[in-house]
């Protein structure tokens, strides 16, 4: 067993009226895994607040590793995750609401060494003041989001570009802002900052315009900081 492991936890995209295969981020990390060979997924679905947790203890209970990273794929929009509707526009399931989750990740994160957090829902990456505060308060080193609405294909590849580079960091690279702003740089510079990764209303917005960063290094003294801007010119995207 590796000592790195990716927790998951996935929530539904579409319902099985509108996509009876059900489409999951799962196939492409396995991809991943079996390429790169030196990290163990541990993966769970989640429908609702409750069900968030326990999927989030459950893996946590289960993972042996020493290194580990969460990827929470699902629905965003403003300050909720999960949300699911059916295509007449009911209500499946309500989500959570952000904050919800941030405080389920930092309780968790104060026993157990989840390094960092990739958030691949919509928008979710525009609320910055709530992913500071989140660094803030646990030793999670960095959090990765989008701030706009964003194409589920285009993002799942970039997602796994990300956790591909983040996960290939050393322990002592976290001490330092430069060497994670770096990892995120090499993710990032095999897409273009001017794909129009989301739509909104009637105006598309690139990628340079969609991604969100914030790190706090693991060392004494250290503050959380919103990286983003530093990542955009490390790119030449500014």
């Amino acid at each position: 067993m590796g000592e790195t492991a990716l927790l998951v936890l996935e929530g539904p995209w579409w319902t099985p009226a509108h996509k009876p295969k059900r489409p999951s981020v799962l196939p492409f990390l396995e991809g991943l895994e079996k390429y790169k060979g030196n990290f163990n997924i541990y993966y769970s679905n989640f429908y609702e607040k409750q069900g968030f947790q326990r999927a989030l203890e459950d893996d946590l209970a289960n993972a042996r590793e020493d290194r580990l990273f969460l990827y929470i794929a699902a629905h965003g929009g403003s300050r909720m995750v999960g949300a699911l509707e059916a295509e007449e526009g009911k209500s499946i399931t309500g989500g959570m609401r952000l904050t919800t989750l941030l405080k389920g990740v930092r309780r968790v994160a104060r026993t157990a060494n989840i390094e960092g957090v990739l958030l691949g829902s919509c928008t979710i990456g525009s609320n910055r003041a709530d992913m500071l505060a989140t660094l803030k308060t646990s030793p999670i080193a960095w959090i990765f989001g989008y701030a706009c609405e964003i194409d589920w294909i285009p993002s799942t590849l970039i997602d796994i570009s990300v956790l591909e580079h983040a996960m290939a960091l050393k322990k002592e690279d976290l001490r330092s802002r430069t060497k994670i702003v770096g990892a995120f740089t090499s993710a990032l510079r095999r897409f273009s900052g001017e794909y129009p990764i989301c739509k909104e209303e009637n105006r598309t917005v690139p990628l340079k315009h969609a991604i969100s960063l914030s790190i706090k290094p693991r060392k004494a003294g250290a503050h959380p900081e919103d990286r983003t801007r530093a990542l955009l010119d490390e790119l030449g995207w500014s």
